[in-house]
């Protein structure tokens, strides 16, 4: 007994249960992809924003700060300025300093003994005080960390760095000599620059008992100078103009003095707000900085060759910094002292802040992913539903059957695909009736032409350019006297099925059998740029093929078989003519009535393949031929230079080629009797007798004057 199996439909079952579920699950996966990959975008792209907008503000807190900064730094200058110029101004101070300037005749004081003596005396007695105008005071933040004073001469009078010195020409100070002309001039002075004074401002050595009087390394010192004058004034006639007696350098370090503000120093109307930022200050290499800057950070700021237009980043192992400069200038003079620094941790400051906005997304970010899940499996089902439908059916189709149609659910992609399904089927059913047709009588390429371009089986056509052959059968007329009918089918079934086989190894379309011609040509359906080549190839074949039959004929007692052909190359109409009922695909035009033509004329010429001038120059030198006359046809006013096919190119010519085209050369100069001799030379060659005959009737009978050698061609 037979062993049963599982039916088709039961196995299609399973597997398309088995695809739909892997479906179901890609689209699922894509669905969450797709999500996951908008939430990371809208995520990044949120954090970008938050960061962007953070660091903005921090970017208008610098420039506050700064501006503050900038403030408290033109503040500090005036009140000290304002407190050098009362001291100058207290009569203690004046008393002194007149001691010591030996240009006042009236003193005394012209020689340099009795100004050594003056500054001597001067300095004894501001060593013995202890006021706040020599720098005294009950607080040490009330203490001048550093001031000297010098006689207009230049001569130190006093140095609080080293109170022993006295009397000494100082010169190679720039400050000095413009408080001299009278300027209030103010400088940031580094270590480096205190060391190199010609006289001890600040202490060069630390001991236990100057700790915050000497050199610190990590500052820089904001010296100002001050022009000392005697009492008077310059618009008074009771007393005399003020005039200059000495200059009182003060200085102060800076990080006491801007980078740690205090209450007393806000009260000169600059109210300084930090905002958290950090600061340093710089004077060529050397820089002071707030407490809190690194040393990495001091060694950029000091190394980097920053602009005053827009913050910078500076990348450090701590973070990232945001920096933001200005120039530190003298207040009075506006001249440039130096460049100051503001700057605040991004990394610090802004990484709190995305902490904070992502520790309140993520709950709900995983609740979106959660409802992106349900709706992906909800969508998933819906979609696969009529793919699983188009699977069935594409299953029957392959089986072979041609009947299916899936029904259209909506006019979304998976609607369009189903209703492009059911076309195809549709296709395939009127490609088979087509083909089912078709395939008899029509060359195979045609009929997979139509298959691939069903519209070309409506009626109609295209212009092309085309090679068409015409072959014809000689004694088959007597022969089929001779002969019964079967036995003549068979013969000529034999004859047409070896030249189709030939038309097929060229490529040729089969145009239509006519009794015992054939009609073909070339370069349709479709194209061929060597058509022409491919039908002389194929005339030269045919007749092999009849030269092959005749000894099977002969064996019959049949007589000799030959074959005429034409073939000529030029424009036609190709396409399916007809109605919808009758049709063939064929080719019209005064291209195929020549070739027409030309197969009968070869009868005239007493050759075999007769082809046009056209078909030889498109063949391109692929074949030998000679040229034969001017020949002009019925139904053709204009006459065709027509040659005769011999054999493929590079064969040896025949002896009787090149005394034929001599005898057409002296033919057509009216030279008929020499012409004559020359085709009397080729008495086997059945073109030369013919022409011969023909050069012997017009030297009977000369044409007219106007001769132009076409031989006009009545019949077929």
């Amino acid at each position: 007994m037979p062993t049963e199996s599982p039916s088709p439909p039961e196995t299609g079952a399973r597997a398309g249960g088995l695809r739909w579920q892997s479906l179901s699950v890609r689209l699922v996966v894509a669905f969450m992809s797709l999500a996951g990959l908008a939430l990371a975008v809208a995520l990044v792209a949120t954090t970008q924003a938050v960061e962007e907008a953070a660091e903005e503000k921090i970017r208008g807190d610098l420039a506050r700060t700064l501006k503050n900064f900038q403030q408290l730094s033109q503040a500090t200058q005036d009140r000290i300025r304002y407190v050098a110029d009362a001291h100058a101004r207290d009569r203690t101070f004046l008393d002194v300093a007149l001691t010591v300037n030996s240009d006042d005749s009236a003193a005394g004081l012209d020689d340099g003994d009795a100004e050594f003596e003056g500054i001597q005396s001067a300095h004894d007695v501001i060593i013995s005080a202890d006021t706040e105008v020599f720098g005294g005071g009950d607080k040490p933040e009330q203490r001048t960390r550093a001031w000297a004073f010098f006689n207009v001469r230049k001569r130190l009078v006093f140095s609080r760095g080293d109170d022993e010195q006295v009397g000494s020409t100082v010169d190679g100070v720039p400050l000095l000599d413009r408080a001299l002309h009278g300027e209030f001039a103010s400088e940031l002075w580094s270590p480096d620059y205190l060391r190199s004074l010609p006289f001890t401002f600040v202490p060069k050595k630390c001991t236990e008992n100057n700790k915050e009087e000497c050199i610190r390394e990590d500052d820089l010192l904001l010296v100002h100078a001050h022009l000392a004058t005697t009492s008077g004034g310059e618009n008074s006639l009771e007393r005399p103009a003020r005039r200059p007696i000495g200059v009182v350098l003060t200085g102060r370090w800076v990080k006491e003095l801007l980078l740690k503000p205090s209450p007393e120093q806000g009260t000169s109307g600059a109210e300084f707000q930090s905002d958290g930022a950090r600061f340093a200050l710089r004077v060529g290499s050397a820089l002071t900085t707030s407490d809190d800057v690194s040393a990495e950070v001091r060694a950029k700021l000091a190394e980097s060759d920053f602009t005053a237009t827009e913050p910078r980043r500076v990348t450090t192992s701590d973070g990232l910094y945001l920096v933001r400069e200005a120039v530190f200038q003298d207040v009075k003079s506006e001249a440039d002292i130096g460049r100051v620094f503001v700057m605040r941790n991004l990394d610090a400051e802004i990484k709190p802040i995305i902490d904070r906005f992502l520790a309140g997304l993520w709950p709900k970010a995983v609740g979106v992913v959660v409802l992106a899940f349900v709706l992906a499996v909800l969508l998933a089902r819906r979609l696969s539903a009529p793919l699983v439908q188009l699977e069935a059916a594409a299953r029957q189709v392959r089986l072979g059957s041609l009947d299916v149609e899936v029904p259209v659910q909506g006019t979304d992609e998976v609607g369009r695909l189903t209703g492009a399904f059911n076309e195809m089927v549709a296709g395939l059913r009127q490609r088979d009736q087509i083909h089912g047709l078709f395939k008899r009588y029509l060359n195979p390429q045609v009929v997979d032409e139509l298959i691939r371009n069903p519209e070309k089986a409506a009626p109609g056509g295209e212009r092309r350019e085309l090679t068409v052959l015409f072959s014809d059968l000689v004694g088959f007329t007597s022969m089929s006297e001779e002969m019964s009918p079967e036995a003549l089918v068979e013969v000529l079934n034999g004859y047409f099925e070896r030249a189709t086989e030939v038309l097929g190894q060229h490529g040729a379309t089969l145009d239509k059998f006519i009794g015992d011609a054939i009609m073909c040509f070339w370069n349709a359906p479709l194209p061929q740029e060597d058509h022409a080549a491919r039908a002389c190839l194929t005339a030269l074949r045919l007749v092999a093929v009849v030269d092959m039959l005749a000894p099977e004929l002969e064996a019959r007692g049949i007589g000799r078989l030959h074959c005429r052909i034409g073939i000529n190359t030029g424009p036609g109409v190709v396409g399916n003519i007809g109605s919808r009922a009758a049709q063939d695909y064929t080719v019209i035009g005064d291209t195929v009535n020549l070739a027409s033509r030309l197969e009968g004329a070869a009868k005239v010429y007493g050759t075999r393949i007769l082809v046009s001038e056209e078909t030889v120059v498109a063949a391109r030198g692929t074949v030998l031929t000679r040229e034969l006359d001017l020949l002009r046809v019925k139904g053709r006013q204009l006459p065709v230079r027509v040659y005769e096919l011999v054999d493929v190119a590079g064969a040896t010519p025949p002896a009787h080629l090149s005394r034929f085209a001599k005898g057409l050369a002296l033919y057509r100069a009216r030279r008929f009797v020499e012409a004559r001799e020359a085709f009397l030379s080729s008495p086997e060659d059945p073109p030369s007798r013919i022409f011969a005959a023909r050069c012997e009737t017009l030297s009977a009978q000369p044409p007219p004057e106007d001769w132009d050698g076409v031989f006009s061609l009545e019949t077929k």
